[in-house]
C-alpha cells in the first residue's frame, strides 16, 4: 500500500501528522468556498475484534466518527448523505455485513462560488462533440476576462478561481484530434504543477458548458495493477493485524458527483473499504496415514534416497 500511495521514507507515524494537518488546514478556508472533510470508523460495537489502538489512531489523527456495523448499510449511506450535503446517498452496496470485521469511510465536499460568476443571460446551448466524433446538446457558459492561460504544444490550458483565490479548476482542453487517452495517460503531478507555474495572465474568452458528472466503481481490480493485490482477500496473505487479527480488504468502492453552474461548483466524493475475516483456503484433498505407508528420505538435488522404509506400526 505505501509503494501504490508513493509514501517514500514516510513513516505512518509522518503519514498520520500529515493527513491531520491537511485536514485541519482545510477548515474554513474561505469565506466563499466550503470544504468539509469526513472519516467514520463502523464495527460491531457487541462483539467487536477491532484493537483499541487502530480505532484511538483514526480518531486522533482522522477524527472518525465511531459507528456501528449492525445498522449496516443503512447508517453507513445516511452518514455519508448527511457529510455531503445528500450527494452521495448509495456509497455501500445493499449486502449482509453481519461477517464483516469493519467498514472505513471517507468523504469530501466541496461548494465554491467563482471568483467572477458567469452571467446566466449569456449561457446558450450549442454542440459538445464526443471522442466518437458525434455531437450532443450542452449549456455553454461564455465569459470574458483575465485568466492564468496556458497555451501548450497540443493543448490549452486554464485556471478558473473561487472564492478569493485558495482553489481553482484547472481546465485542460486537448487539441482537436488529439487522442484523450493518450493525452491523459501523459498526466502527471509533475506536469500539473508544471502547467500552473508556466500559465500566466491573458486577456481572452472561455466556454465552458454547465454539466453534472457521476461516477462510480469498485477499485480492487484497479488497486490490484497498481501494485496494492496483497492487500486484498484474493490474495490471502494480507496483514492488517494492526487493526484487528485475521483480516483482509474485500472491497474498495468509490462516488464522486461534480455539478459546474454560473455560480460555481458543488462536488462531493465517497470511498468505502470494507475489512472482513481473512477466507480459510479450503483443502484440495484429504490425505490421513491411518494405515501402513512407504516413506523415503531423499536428497532432491541429485534424487539419491538416503533412507526408505514401511512403517506398519507407530507404537
Amino acid at each position: 500500500m505505501a509503494q501504490t500511495l508513493q509514501l517514500g521514507s514516510l513513516s505512518t507515524q509522518d503519514l498520520n501528522n500529515a493527513n491531520a494537518a491537511l485536514q485541519a488546514s482545510l477548515l474554513n478556508p474561505d469565506p466563499e468556498v466550503q470544504v468539509i472533510v469526513a472519516n467514520s470508523l463502523w464495527m460491531h460495537l457487541a462483539n467487536n475484534p477491532v484493537l483499541a489502538s487502530f480505532t484511538q489512531t483514526d480518531q486522533s489523527y482522522y477524527g472518525a466518527m465511531v459507528g456501528d456495523l449492525s445498522g449496516a448499510p443503512e447508517n453507513v449511506n445516511a452518514w455519508a448523505a448527511a457529510e455531503t450535503n445528500g450527494l452521495i446517498t448509495n456509497i455501500l452496496p445493499a449486502a449482509n455485513y453481519s461477517a464483516v470485521v469493519a467498514v472505513l469511510a471517507n468523504t469530501i465536499y466541496f461548494k465554491g462560488e467563482w471568483s467572477t460568476a458567469f452571467d446566466p443571460s449569456q449561457t446558450a446551448s450549442a454542440q459538445f462533440t464526443l471522442g466518437d466524433g458525434t455531437q450532443v446538446a450542452s449549456q455553454m457558459m461564455h465569459q470574458s476576462g483575465s485568466y492564468a492561460y496556458l497555451q501548450g504544444a497540443n493543448f490549452q490550458a486554464v485556471s478558473l478561481p473561487y472564492g478569493q483565490g485558495r482553489f481553482s479548476m484547472l481546465i485542460v482542453l486537448p487539441n482537436s484530434g488529439v487522442s484523450l487517452g493518450s493525452f491523459a495517460a501523459g498526466i502527471t503531478p509533475a506536469a500539473v504543477s508544471g502547467w500552473v507555474s508556466q500559465a500566466q495572465m491573458t486577456q481572452g474568452s472561455i466556454a465552458l458548458p454547465k454539466f453534472t458528472s457521476t461516477y462510480s466503481v469498485s477499485l480492487p481490480p484497479a488497486l490490484s495493477s497498481l501494485g496494492m493485490g496483497v492487500a486484498l482477500c484474493s490474495s490471502n496473505i494480507a496483514d492488517f493485524s494492526a487493526l484487528a487479527p485475521s483480516v483482509c480488504v474485500s472491497d474498495v468502492r468509490h462516488m464522486t458527483v461534480v455539478e459546474v453552474d454560473e455560480t460555481g461548483t458543488v462536488a462531493a466524493a465517497g470511498t468505502t473499504i470494507t475489512v472482513t475475516p481473512t477466507a480459510i483456503v479450503a483443502p484440495l484433498f484429504t490425505m490421513i496415514m491411518d494405515h501402513p505407508f512407504f516413506y523415503a528420505i531423499r536428497d532432491d538435488l541429485t534424487g539419491e534416497l538416503l533412507f526408505v522404509g514401511i512403517l506398519v506400526n507407530p507404537s
